[in-house]
């Protein structure tokens, strides 16, 4: 039976972001410790579940019903032009019975006071992923389970702040939405802030092998920016992908926005390439710091930093 699958609704300046995965079976849940082996057999069932494509759905809030379809891998987004607060259903036309909402992590993500807000990546920039090594992340996630995955102390540290002062986190990741679980129940066993989780399409297994689109996370923090007013953002990404190239691309179209950027080092010696990438982010003018894992910050004073700076 079809089921409701990384459900958010995120509410904007004067709008809200519905969307979802529609599958066609359950995935596995992470709600209790488990071995390395049942993991991997649990990674790997999701690769192999159908997804609901080009399906006519109705979203129902309040008495309000929204008829829209989800695309070729099972998604959808809607953009509400009102903010809601009721219970969502999704159901096919020709059922009444609403589909199973198979999640424990939030599905409503308010707008907060605060003065700025956090994007950050999540594969080496809140856990370690290994994602420069294409066999070794691979390794990482299908048997080390979640319970066990360790997280970004210096990272962690900063958005345990945030986290204090209500400021809202939005997750934007190269990570398939198979991993949807995983990421949520490692963000809840860490006690980081729950923030709405920006994922790739869902994958089946040959589909992991291919590349992934370049643009995902540059077209998810400009619609972010595009539809929060002024807030201004800090952004934490890593030097292991193209998070400093992307970052520079966002410094360029919103520079009056972006209050800092953090870039985690993730090996002991920098590239040439990385070298000539910090230098893009640097030249933009906006506060840099590249940190390694060993790192310490008094995270009280950069705090203040940052809410001064906001002002």
């Amino acid at each position: 039976m079809a089921i409701v699958w990384q459900l958010s609704v995120l509410h904007l300046d004067k709008s809200a972001l519905i969307s979802a995965v529609l599958l066609k079976d359950r995935p596995f849940t992470y709600n209790k410790q488990i071995s390395g082996f049942k993991n991997l057999l649990k990674v790997v069932k999701s690769y192999f579940i159908g997804v609901c494509d080009d399906q006519e759905i109705v979203i129902t809030i309040g008495n309000k019903n929204i008829k829209t379809r989800t695309n070729d891998r099972g998604g959808f987004s809607y953009t509400l032009d009102f903010i809601p607060n009721n219970d969502i259903k999704i159901s096919f036309p020709t059922d009444a019975n609403p589909l199973n909402i198979i999640q424990s992590y939030p599905v409503i993500f308010k707008k907060t006071n605060s003065s700025f807000d956090v994007i950050s990546d999540i594969d080496d920039t809140i856990i370690f992923s290994y994602t420069a090594d294409f066999f070794k992340r691979i390794g990482t996630v299908a048997f080390t389970t979640p319970d066990k995955r360790k997280p970004v102390e210096f990272t962690q540290n900063l958005l345990e702040e945030f986290k204090k002062e209500d400021i809202r986190v939005f997750y934007v990741s190269k990570s398939e939405s198979n991993l949807f679980s995983m990421l949520s129940y490692f963000i809840e066993k860490n006690k980081l802030p729950k923030g709405p989780l920006f994922l790739t399409p869902y994958l089946k297994l040959g589909q992991l092998f291919k590349s992934k689109k370049h643009n995902f996370k540059i077209e998810n923090i400009r619609f972010i920016f595009e539809n929060s007013g002024n807030k201004k953002y800090v952004l934490f990404g890593d030097d292991s992908q193209a998070d400093m190239e992307v970052y520079a691309s966002v410094v360029k179209e919103f520079p009056e926005r972006i209050l800092k950027i953090y870039i985690r080092q993730t090996k002991p010696k920098i590239l040439s390439t990385q070298k000539k990438m910090m230098e893009k982010l640097r030249v933009t003018k906006v506060p840099v710091n590249y940190f390694k894992e060993e790192n310490t910050l008094d995270v009280s004073n950069e705090m203040s930093q940052l809410k001064n700076n906001s002002k």
